[in-house]
C-alpha cells in the first residue's frame, strides 16, 4: 500500500539525534513533532555525529547519512550537496534547509519540484570566525536563498528586519522555545529574581561585554 503521508527532508544539521548545537536541538524536537502530525520525516546526518542509542530517539524519524569533507570551510557545503542530491532521488514534498550556506543547492531542489523552506540562522558573513572567502560563501548563499527559497524562517526579530532591509525578503518569525521546569531550590545562595544568567560561547558576536554592562543596569533597577 502506497504511503500517502506528506514527506519532509531536513538538510543542513549534524543529523538526528545529535547534540552539537541549536539547530540539532531544534531538530530533536521538531522531527518527532512532525511525525506526530502525520509527516514522513527524513533527517540528513553526518557519520559519527548522531547518537543511535539515544533513549529519546523517535524511531519514526529516518536518519540518512551522506558523505562530505570534514573541514571548517567545506563541511557545510559538501554535506549539504550530498544531502541535496539524495533528496532529489527521494523527492519529498518539502525540504527544510538549515543555514544559508546551503543556498547553493536550492536550484537543484526547485528543479525537482520540491518546496524549500530555509531557516536562515544568523548573519554569518559578519562573524569574525570566518575567513574572507568563508564570508563570501555565506553572503552568496544568502543571496541565492533570498531569491530561491519559497519560505524563510527567522529566529529573531532583528534577523527578520535585516533580511527585509538588505534582501527584500520577508519570512516567518519562530523564536526559540524551552522546556517548562519546576522551580529550583536556591543554589550557592542565589535567590530567584536576584541574578541573571547568560549561557553563550565566548565569541565577539555573543556580545558578552554588553551583557555584563546591561546586568549592572538591571541590578540597579
Amino acid at each position: 500500500m502506497k504511503d500517502s503521508r506528506p514527506k519532509i527532508a531536513i538538510i543542513g544539521t549534524r543529523g538526528y539525534p545529535s547534540y552539537y548545537g541549536g539547530f540539532e536541538t531544534a531538530v530533536r524536537r521538531l522531527a518527532p513533532f512532525l511525525a506526530d502530525a502525520g509527516w514522513d520525516v527524513t533527517v540528513y546526518s553526518r557519520p559519527g555525529q548522531t547518537r543511535e542509542s539515544d533513549p529519546t530517539r523517535d524511531l519514526r524519524v529516518r536518519s540518512v547519512e551522506t558523505r562530505g569533507v570534514d573541514s571548517n570551510t567545506l563541511s557545510t557545503l559538501t554535506y549539504g550537496l550530498t544531502a541535496a542530491l539524495h533528496c532529489l532521488v527521494r523527492k519529498p514534498d518539502v525540504a527544510l534547509v538549515m543555514n544559508v550556506a546551503n543556498g547553493f543547492w536550492l536550484p537543484l531542489l526547485r528543479l525537482r519540484g520540491i518546496r524549500v523552506v530555509v531557516n536562515v540562522d544568523g548573519i554569518e558573513w559578519h562573524r569574525a570566525k570566518w575567513s574572507a572567502n568563508g564570508k563570501r560563501v555565506f553572503k552568496a548563499g544568502a543571496w541565492l536563498t533570498a531569491r530561491l527559497a519559497h519560505e524563510l524562517i527567522f529566529d529573531a526579530d532583528a534577523i527578520g528586519d535585516y533580511w527585509r532591509r538588505v534582501f527584500g525578503r520577508d519570512g516567518t518569525f519562530l523564536p526559540y522555545g524551552g522546556d517548562q521546569m519546576e522551580p529550583l531550590a536556591p543554589v550557592l545562595g542565589l535567590v530567584p529574581g536576584s541574578y541573571v544568567l547568560v549561557v553563550a560561547r565566548c565569541v565577539p558576536e555573543n556580545t558578552l561585554p554588553e551583557f555584563i554592562d546591561a546586568a549592572r543596569t538591571i541590578s540597579v533597577d
